[in-house]
């Protein structure tokens, strides 16, 4: 019997050894490459026989978009919108080959394995692209520092959806449809707990104030995205990112927050104050003309919706403009001192809401030298 236990006990030992020593497990991107123009790439091998795909897997859905014409009236035009399948399939190792199940196209993905070791797998695919990655050691874990993300997808050339979404950590979600969305409808809900900490658990792994302010490629028409970061209503991170240049874990979890809005059964639809069509935001005075992020601005419409109109007489310090897109629209101008702001609207009526607070002071980031 002692034999027969000592047996078993061997057995699983060397069960567990095998298991830890499988050289493929892990979070593999190819964060040292030398050409800053290649595209990100990422494999998270979960186990034997699961990866993620963190680009992820999407299918093409038939739609109609909403177009909002010069005399405001609504067109309806027919697109495919991409809807996410996610990131997770399956995957096999055999042959010096690497194969995983491509959920957008039914077919296996295989790639050649030329190296691999503990730290490093380089892959060779179809068409004699070699893929350098390095195995993610990160630890880092911290959820604190922020307790609401916003995220913004600009105007690209191709399908990829245009929208801004907000999410806090009790789950409150804002999701604003610009165009080439499988929903256009501008919605709030309050989301699952399982699903909100699995959304936080994506960024809180990430040193997010150890990234750059801003990626990009030299790449033209690519879309690009900003991720805006909240700390007791205050901005306390913006990151830019161009045609996807970040590290492939920020924009697996960015992404995933973006297209979150196909998961809501149960929502109320809500109409927000700035007009779908205004575009490139910039605050402005006779000192100074700053860009703000679009993501930056969803955060100040969703502040204006809670905001209360008022009568109350102020001295204007800014301009908040937009690019020529948004002459001819709801409103031609408006002029706040980061508290009041002025709706000049086109059939010569005016609005001021009151937010309660200065919001331009309280982000301090609005005002400061940045890359646009």
């Amino acid at each position: 019997m002692k034999n027969y236990l000592y047996f078993l006990l061997c057995l699983l030992l060397f069960s567990c050894k095998k298991k830890e020593e499988n050289p493929f497990i892990g979070n593999w991107s190819n964060v040292d490459s030398i050409n800053d123009n290649e595209d990100n790439f990422g494999l998270n091998i979960l186990n034997d026989s699961i990866l993620e795909y963190q680009f992820g897997f999407y299918e093409y859905v038939p739609t109609k978009m909403k177009i909002l014409g010069f005399l405001r009236d609504t067109l309806d035009r027919d697109i495919e919108a991409l809807r996410f399948l996610g990131t997770k399939t399956k995957f096999k190792v055999k042959d010096s080959k690497l194969s995983f199940w491509d959920l957008t196209d039914s077919i296996w993905n295989t790639y050649q394995i030329k190296i691999i070791n503990q730290n490093t797998l380089n892959l060779i695919d179809k068409n004699k692209k070699e893929y350098r990655l390095v195995k993610n050691k990160n630890t880092y874990k911290n959820i604190t520092q922020y307790d609401a993300i916003v995220v913004d997808r600009a105007l690209g050339f191709g399908c990829c959806g245009i929208n801004s979404t907000y999410i806090n950590r009790d789950g409150k979600m804002y999701f604003k449809g610009l165009g080439n969305n499988t929903n256009e409808e501008d919605l709030t809900t309050k989301l699952d707990r399982a699903v909100t900490n699995q959304i936080f658990k994506n960024f809180d792994k990430i040193n997010i104030f150890g990234m750059k302010d801003s990626y990009g490629r030299s790449v033209t028409d690519a879309q690009n995205n900003t991720i805006t970061f909240i700390k007791n209503g205050k901005i306390v991170k913006t990151i830019q990112d161009y045609a996807r240049k970040a590290p492939i874990d920020f924009y697996a979890a960015y992404n995933e927050l973006s297209y979150l809005f196909q998961k809501v059964a149960h929502y109320d639809t809500i109409t927000f104050i700035f007009d779908n069509r205004v575009h490139f935001p910039s605050l402005e005075n006779k000192t100074f003309k700053h860009t703000l992020y679009n993501s930056e601005l969803f955060l100040l419409d969703l502040e204006l919706r809670k905001g209360k109109v008022t009568t109350t007489s102020f001295e204007p310090k800014y301009t908040l403009n937009f690019s020529y897109y948004n002459r001819g629209f709801l409103f031609h101008k408006i002029v706040t001192d980061g508290r009041y702001y002025t709706f000049y609207y086109n059939d010569n009526t005016t609005k001021t809401i009151d937010i309660g607070y200065n919001f331009i002071d309280t982000n301090p980031i609005l005002t400061k030298p940045r890359r646009n």
